[in-house]
């Protein structure tokens, strides 16, 4: 894996973005985070295992419900580009909160037009890193809209308090109705502000918990109502254990 480097005119809108390489066949989990995902192979095949499918060799996945599982074939070399929430509306537009958590290819999600421009930078003959230079630069001329201050506001909130916050509160401080600022937000971020805070939260108390901190006193800190309910929204995220995931973090 490495990492590209990302120009500070996208810094806004891309968290970060990889070049993977497999070079023998691989499965792996990947679990719900806050990204929106563009991928490109260009070698070889990612399936998802749980729908018996090949993913689109230039595809977009969604903010993540629960945990899936994909299979890279042998020798699958990718880009990944890891949108920040709201970044990929803010590129592609009302389309963000259609795809939600799908896999679906490109140009199912964006006009055939867009998919082709991409299409015909990734297939060129050019290195890598110029590839991704002209992506980065397809990628600045499509930014050309903006989220909305309720859902610029909520991510604020969400992120300060590390998605300990009840969407009730976020909407309150915001001055606008739970209802306007769910349905702003879904749109552009591509899932429900209550879904990303648990998302938020869950990741931050599972950083804490890589540090060794106690599994009872980190589920309190982080806004969980004892142990057991953060092991439940553990098991439902990524089907294991805190105890289990926090030793990777």
């Amino acid at each position: 894996m490495r990492a590209l480097p990302v120009n500070a005119s996208l810094s806004a809108v891309i968290s970060h973005a990889w070049l993977t390489e497999h070079s023998s066949a691989e499965s792996y989990r990947v679990l719900p985070n806050s990204f929106t995902v563009l991928g490109f192979q260009f070698s070889g095949r990612i399936h998802h295992d749980g729908e018996n499918r090949a993913l689109s060799t230039l595809g977009a996945t969604g903010i993540l419900e629960s945990w899936r599982n994909f299979r890279s074939e042998a020798s699958t070399r990718s880009l990944l580009i890891f949108f920040k929430p709201g970044g990929f509306y803010r590129i592609f537009g009302p389309v963000a909160g259609e795809l939600r958590g799908d896999s679906l290819s490109l140009r199912e999600v964006v006009p055939a037009k867009v998919e082709q421009q991409f299409a015909d930078i990734l297939l060129g003959p050019l290195p890598v890193n110029q590839k991704w230079q002209q992506v980065e630069a397809l990628l600045q001329k499509l930014m050309h809209r903006d989220i909305s201050p309720e859902t610029r506001g909520a991510l604020y909130w969400l992120d300060t308090a590390h998605g300990n916050l009840s969407i009730g509160h976020i909407a309150s401080e915001l001055a606008v109705s739970r209802r306007t600022l769910e349905r702003k937000f879904t749109a552009e971020v591509g899932a429900s502000p209550k879904h990303l805070a648990r998302i938020v939260r869950w990741n931050h108390a599972l950083r804490n918990l890589g540090h060794h901190a106690d599994l009872g006193r980190t589920a309190l800190a982080h806004g969980y109502f004892d142990q057991a309910h953060f092991i439940r929204e553990t098991r439902e995220f990524s089907g294991t254990t805190p105890s289990l995931l926090g030793q990777s973090f």
